[in-house]
């Protein structure tokens, strides 16, 4: 058999580029055993509710949202305050074989880019940074473990129970939104709200903050996102809206 030296090359030269990736984020607080190994402690689990997320989004990127879209989704798994670890750790379709289905459907993208296209963005972003622990150390671990956390932490069945249902013509206390993730999410969660053009609080995504096994409670550092979300005001009252297919920039028009 012939072997193929160029592919075996450029395989080698991935696994170096996969190693070097490791050793620069291992190294970068050295003074902590469990830092060295991986500097981060915590992982957000984030779910968005599709009938927000448009509200804020940028006019230059285009807002498609299906007709499916009736449930909340998996916004991302993020590695606290790390982000872009190692940009030669690309994703293949090849990767997912087995979870795209279910991706698609938990996973998808309101915006003009594929769905792939959204998971290889939160990849690099995120993932590969996910890699240093065993449970995540590849993207099918990785994406498979987004996919269970959705399951083992769902927000579409806990206001189901407590008759939290969407609608522009009423509005909740934020009290009412804790007394019914509190049990399911812990102590570390964050419900993160945007403003509408008429200067309603709506309900955009949950953040819930896990240690490495996936158990709630993981104390994060302050974050270092920029992001159009906020954390929901108490003193304000909080609209959960419907998603509008033909209006998803204003939902309640």
């Amino acid at each position: 058999m012939v072997r193929n030296w160029v592919t075996e090359g450029f395989l080698c030269t991935g696994c170096f580029w996969l190693l070097v990736c490791a050793e620069q984020l291992w190294q970068k607080e050295p003074e902590k055993e469990h830092s060295r190994l991986c500097p981060w402690e915590c992982v957000i689990f984030v779910q968005m509710w599709p009938g927000s997320f448009c509200v804020s989004l940028p006019s230059k990127f285009g807002c498609v949202m299906s007709k499916n879209a009736k449930n909340w989704t998996i916004h991302g798994l993020w590695p606290s305050n790390i982000k872009e670890c190692c940009p030669y750790w690309h994703l293949f379709p090849s990767d997912l074989t087995n979870l795209v289905s279910e991706l698609n459907s938990h996973w998808p993208t309101f915006t003009n880019l594929t769905n792939f296209q959204f998971w290889e963005k939160e990849w690099e972003k995120h993932g590969t940074c996910a890699g240093c622990t065993e449970t995540l150390n590849s993207p099918n671990k990785f994406f498979g473990a987004a996919l269970f956390l959705r399951t083992k932490y769902n927000i579409d069945k806990a206001f189901e129970r407590a008759a939290i249902i969407p609608s522009c013509k009423w509005s909740y206390q934020l009290s009412t939104f804790v007394d019914v993730l509190q049990p399911l999410l812990g102590h570390q969660y964050e419900l993160q709200c945007v403003t509408d053009r008429q200067e309603r609080q709506i309900l955009v995504q949950i953040k819930v903050s896990l240690f490495r096994n996936f158990s709630t409670g993981c104390l994060p550092g302050p974050s270092m996102d920029i992001s159009p979300y906020k954390p929901c005001q108490a003193q304000r009252r909080i609209f959960y809206v419907p998603p509008n297919q033909k209006n998803p920039r204003n939902p309640c028009l």
